[in-house]
């Protein structure tokens, strides 16, 4: 999505206000996670807490990886309503934690927005299950609000090692790898 037509398609996609954001600031988090794509192929990409799917969907587009988007669409919104958002282009999974994967199986997770709603022990515990899934030399890369930034400490306690932070209109980028 890089016009003003596909703003105004954006329309039709319901903003999901677990990640409290517009979207078009969506948009704008999806292209700067793409930087953290640069210089890796991952083949199996999994998205934590997808919601409207517009971050997988703009990352589908320029990607021509496999994306499998995961969440509990059964509030705010339905599995129904991020199939039709999805295009059909992201797989979708209506399942969170424990992750239904098995152990070194994904070679790239992200999140936006999703861990700083997750009550400090919980975020712990989904922090393991998230290291277990990851492939030895698999990355996690981690987007949420600046004022949580301590929150990476989790990760890091289960053994990821962060090799890029960056900040963008108030929201942390970190890049982690499991070594």
């Amino acid at each position: 999505m890089s016009s003003i037509f596909d703003s105004i398609r954006s329309w039709d996609i319901k903003p999901f206000r677990r990640m409290g954001v517009t979207i078009d600031e969506e948009i704008y988090f999806a292209k700067s996670l793409l930087k953290d794509f640069e210089g890796i192929n991952p083949k199996r990409i999994v998205e934590i807490g997808g919601g409207n799917c517009v971050i997988s969907l703009v990352l589908k587009n320029k990607l021509q990886n496999e994306i499998l988007s995961i969440d509990t669409w059964n509030e705010e919104i339905k599995i129904d309503d991020a199939k039709k958002y999805s295009q059909g282009k992201i797989n979708l999974l209506n399942n969170l934690f424990p992750l239904p994967f098995r152990r070194e199986s994904v070679d790239l997770a992200y999140s936006v927005l999703y861990f700083y709603n997750v009550p400090r022990l919980t975020r712990k515990n989904l922090a393991e299950d998230l290291f277990l899934t990851i492939k030895k030399g698999g990355y996690f890369i981690l987007a949420e609000p600046e004022i949580v930034r301590n929150m990476r400490k989790d990760f890091f306690n289960v053994g990821f090692k962060e090799i890029s932070y960056r900040s963008e209109q108030a929201v942390f980028f970190s890049k982690m790898i499991k070594e």
